[in-house]
């Protein structure tokens, strides 16, 4: 596949990270409007960060969150996939879908569409028997995503790890089933 992707939708295409992803990732990271529902802007260090997490979480377990091009230009536009989730939570360890996108792919359907492909992905072809979901409950275009791919709510909490950021910290988890899993 072009650019070594390891599977790709109608519009995008899913591949591990490149250190050369570094400043795109960077760019959609600095953005308030797309980190408005975190607690803080990541620096260019908490990203390199990121980017060598998911290269070892690929390198451990096959998969993590996708870095995501476009296919017509192979233009980074962001993350989704998925990735090992252990933090402090009665759901943990687990394995959730996400996804950050950069503002110029927003309204044309890109997070579902790359949702929708990462979840057949995880099912088909990893044999993932369920995927969670967590976003703060004032974060309706992910929650929206989560619906929009079949996803069902299970319960709002208090994340633990948001408790200093009191007006993200009620979230809400989605889940869903591998309707093919013997389990």
């Amino acid at each position: 596949m072009k650019n070594n992707y390891l599977f790709q939708s109608e519009r995008l295409g899913f591949r591990t990270w490149q250190d050369a992803d570094l400043a795109g990732l960077a760019e959609i990271n600095s953005n308030p409007e797309v980190m408005r529902f975190f607690p803080g802007i990541p620096t260019t260090e908490d990203t390199w960060a990121f980017i060598q997490r998911m290269q070892l979480q690929y390198a451990d377990n096959g998969f993590c969150y996708y870095a995501v091009e476009i296919l017509e230009t192979g233009k980074l536009v962001g993350f989704t996939g998925i990735a090992k989730q252990e933090y402090e939570a009665d759901f943990t360890p687990c394995i959730d879908i996400g996804w950050r996108l950069d503002p110029s792919v927003w309204g044309q359907g890109i997070a579902t569409e790359g949702a929708l492909r990462c979840v057949e992905y995880a099912f088909q072809i990893l044999g993932i028997n369920e995927l969670l979901s967590v976003a703060p409950v004032l974060n309706k275009p992910s929650i929206s995503v989560m619906e929009k791919i079949g996803m069902t709510k299970v319960k709002e909490f208090l994340h633990a790890g948001l408790k200093e950021s009191p007006k993200l910290q009620k979230c809400v988890l989605y889940s869903l089933k591998n309707k093919q899993s013997k389990e």
